[in-house]
């Protein structure tokens, strides 16, 4: 895909924020090259930021308007704003922010399962299509015991894990292991105290969604091997979301709008293009 890299080199332009009981939301964009153009809104993960979408965001069409949303599980988070209600009532409040309603929405991990929530619980007439990244699911055979309690806190870990060597990039491979640690450990000591209790909370009841519910066209992206989004959970969703598809790539990461934004943007690009949101020859597109 070509970069289509943000105007005048800026990384996003604040286009509004609200503060809701000492918690920020803020939207940002990227506006489009000509007005009127169909509006793609990111939703990022647990512990990420809207600049984790830059990559991504670099290889997509510019005639597309870009809006990134800041929530309040973004990384630096004390994660207490589940005292002001769930993460999909922070979600649902981050879009009533926008200009107008979104055309597509495309959402990462904890964001995907948030969307999913949100999604299932909206009528037919307010579900736009989505875009789930290595979305986080229970499958519904899973109980909730010691043995899921424990592979919770090891999926948790596992993002928190991922997630930092992904903000360092390159440097990360020059890290010595014991500095590492000690960076993940630092991580955690701010984000489990309460943070982990609101992902645990989160995917034990993601089973509980009523997913049969969305009737828009939703596209899963995921890996083979990512345990954070497994295999099993990908092929569930497919099950109880009636216009669901997926395009699973064994390369994909948890990470994978990151590791890998081309890819990850062209399978973004046609599932527009199918939805007749964006015109691919109406663009110059490289490879």
């Amino acid at each position: 895909m070509a970069d289509h890299g943000p105007p005048n080199g800026e990384a996003w332009r604040l286009v509004t924020e609200r503060a809701v009981g000492g918690e920020s939301l803020r939207v940002l964009e990227r506006p489009a090259v000509s007005p009127g153009a169909p509006a793609l809104v990111l939703v990022h993960g647990f512990e990420e930021s809207p600049d984790t979408w830059l990559p991504l965001a670099r290889r997509l069409p510019g005639q597309l308007h870009l809006y990134a949303l800041r929530l309040p599980w973004c990384s630096g988070s004390p994660h207490r704003w589940a005292d002001e209600g769930g993460s999909a009532l922070w979600l649902e409040r981050a879009l009533g922010l926008l200009p107008s309603p979104p055309d597509a929405i495309v959402a990462h991990s904890f964001g995907a399962t948030t969307l999913l929530n949100l999604l299932a619980r909206r009528t037919a007439d307010a579900q736009p299509p989505a875009v789930l990244v290595a979305p986080v699911y229970r499958p519904h055979d899973r109980p909730l015991d010691p043995e899921f309690y424990a592979e919770a806190v090891r999926r948790f870990r596992g993002v928190l894990g991922e997630g930092l060597r992904t903000r360092l990039g390159r440097r990360a491979a020059t890290v010595p292991a014991d500095i590492l640690q000690a960076m993940s450990g630092k991580v955690r000591e701010r984000v489990e105290p309460h943070g982990f209790l609101q992902f645990y909370a989160t995917l034990a009841r993601a089973a509980e969604l009523p997913p049969y519910r969305i009737t828009s066209p939703v596209r899963l992206v995921s890996g083979h091997h990512d345990p954070s989004a497994p295999p099993e959970a990908v092929r569930e969703l497919l099950r109880r979301i009636p216009g669901a598809e997926a395009r699973q790539d064994p390369s994909f990461g948890h990470f994978c709008q990151v590791q890998a934004p081309d890819a990850v943007a062209a399978h973004i690009v046609e599932f527009l293009s199918r939805l007749g949101l964006y015109e691919p020859d109406t663009e110059a597109v490289s490879a």
